[in-house]
C-alpha cells in the first residue's frame, strides 16, 4: 500500500531533520524546501514503483494465459511470475526494488 502524502511529507521532514542534527548534511537553502524536495523524490519514486507493478501484473497475467512450454497452466503460480516478472522490469529501467 502506498504512503499518504502526509506520511511521506513526516518522512522527509524526519530524515532532514536527522540528517542535519548528525552533521550528513548542512543546508545552503531553506530547510522546508529541502524537505519538500525529498518529499517530490519520494512520491516520484512511489509512482515509479506502482508503474512497474502495474505492467508486471499485465505481463505476467499474459504469459499465465499462454502457458509455458512443459508446464501447465494451474501449475503456475500468478505471483510467483508476477514477481519474477517485476524484477526484470525493474532492472531493465535501473530502478531498485
Amino acid at each position: 500500500m502506498r504512503p499518504s502524502l502526509a506520511q511521506i511529507e513526516r518522512v522527509a521532514r524526519t530524515l532532514v531533520q536527522r540528517l542535519v542534527a548528525a552533521q550528513m548534511l548542512e543546508l545552503d537553502a531553506p530547510e522546508e524546501g529541502i524537505q519538500a524536495r525529498f518529499a517530490q523524490l519520494l512520491t516520484r519514486n512511489f509512482e515509479q514503483e506502482a508503474e512497474i507493478e502495474r505492467e508486471a501484473t499485465t505481463e505476467a497475467a499474459r504469459l499465465v494465459r499462454q502457458g509455458a512450454p512443459g508446464i501447465r497452466r494451474d501449475e503456475l503460480d500468478l505471483r510467483r511470475v508476477e514477481q519474477l516478472v517485476k524484477q526484470r522490469i525493474a532492472k531493465a529501467r535501473g530502478f531498485v526494488l
